[in-house]
């Protein structure tokens, strides 16, 4: 029996109205009050075989595979997805489709990054009718900003949009936030986590679960150490290996939240090995031949992205069938 229906969470009272909702209802409580948790792929943008436009079809089942697989949230147009290759048009089906697909399920990050707080505003803006749980946004990338002004931008974000807001920290923009910033912009009580991509393992130690948790404030990181980092008191994984190896990503994550050590590093073993074939080439085209290996799609590279030669995609295929895919 389906659980009853729920209204799409509403804005708080200093977001501005949001559009007429495009999915009246979606089955299942409210999500937005509860902490991004697990295992939170950053979905990838399949493409039709011209690279062009993006594959909706591909892209519709992508979305039901990760939840089948038992995955925790689907972060939506994000770095994996090529947000900034694909189309305005495409990026608005592709936002529709994972709603329609997701049925309220699991909780969804939408990512709608933009160059300045009007143009990301008004991005978001485009997407308020949809059934999203929480926005997630890059700082402005393009020139150099200062740390006072970078701090301005999320706490405008976090009064304005129609969600939740959660920080996209990356180190391949100029405007990475310093750890200590994060901390203090999690005060802000719609800003709710941080998909902090680096190689800081044990940051999370640095603040405590507790105190996170009585902020509502998730930090999630973006590689794949999941074993050693759930133990380490990371509250989630937004990490692109979750794309082609969901049942893996998830099975480690549940081993390591669950105490079952010496399944947990058997299987974090086996991640990371897996992890080894995405430095064999440039890293989206390993992840995507590991998709394709999966069946999943055809590509996921939007123009000018190029795939990977023939001889350097044999050599990832064959770190998966030596490793494995799927738990053992």
């Amino acid at each position: 029996m389906n659980p009853p229906a729920r209204p799409v969470p509403a804005a708080s009272q200093d977001a501005k109205p949001t559009a007429s909702i495009h999915y009246a209802t979606v089955p299942t409580m409210s999500l937005s009050s509860k902490q991004l948790r697990g295992i939170i792929p950053p979905l990838p943008t399949p493409m039709q075989p011209d690279g062009r436009r993006a594959d909706v079809d591909a892209f519709a089942r992508l979305v039901e595979f990760s939840i089948s697989a038992g995955v925790h949230g689907l972060w939506i147009l994000g770095t994996t997805a090529r947000f900034d290759l694909v189309s305005d048009e495409d990026q608005r089906v592709l936002a529709e489709t994972a709603a329609r697909v997701a049925r309220g399920r699991l909780p969804l990050v939408l990512n709608v990054s933009d160059m300045g707080t009007q143009r990301t505003i008004e991005r978001a803006r485009r997407c308020d009718d949809l059934p999203y749980d929480y926005y997630a946004a890059l700082p402005p990338w393009y020139l150099p900003m200062s740390v006072a002004e970078v701090v301005d931008y999320y706490h405008k974000l976090a009064d304005e949009l129609a969600r939740p807001v959660v920080i996209y920290n990356a180190p391949w923009v100029c405007n990475q936030l310093p750890f200590k910033e994060v901390r203090r912009l999690a005060e802000h009580p719609r800003i709710v986590g941080c998909k902090d991509v680096g190689p800081h393992v044990g940051r999370a130690l640095e603040w405590p679960r507790a105190e996170r948790a009585q902020l509502g404030f998730s930090y999630l990181h973006a590689h794949d150490l999941v074993a050693i980092s759930a133990d380490l008191e990371t509250d989630g994984f937004v990490t692109a290996l979750a794309d082609p190896f969901p049942e893996l990503a998830v099975a480690t994550w549940n081993a390591a939240v669950g105490g079952d050590a010496a399944r947990a590093f058997r299987l974090q073993s086996q991640l990371s090995r897996l992890s080894q074939a995405t430095q064999l080439g440039a890293y989206l085209g390993c992840v995507d031949v590991a998709c394709r290996y999966r069946k999943l799609f055809e590509s996921m590279l939007p123009q000018p992205l190029r795939a990977l030669d023939p001889e350097t995609a044999k050599r990832v295929v064959a770190v998966l069938d030596a490793v494995g895919v799927v738990p053992v």
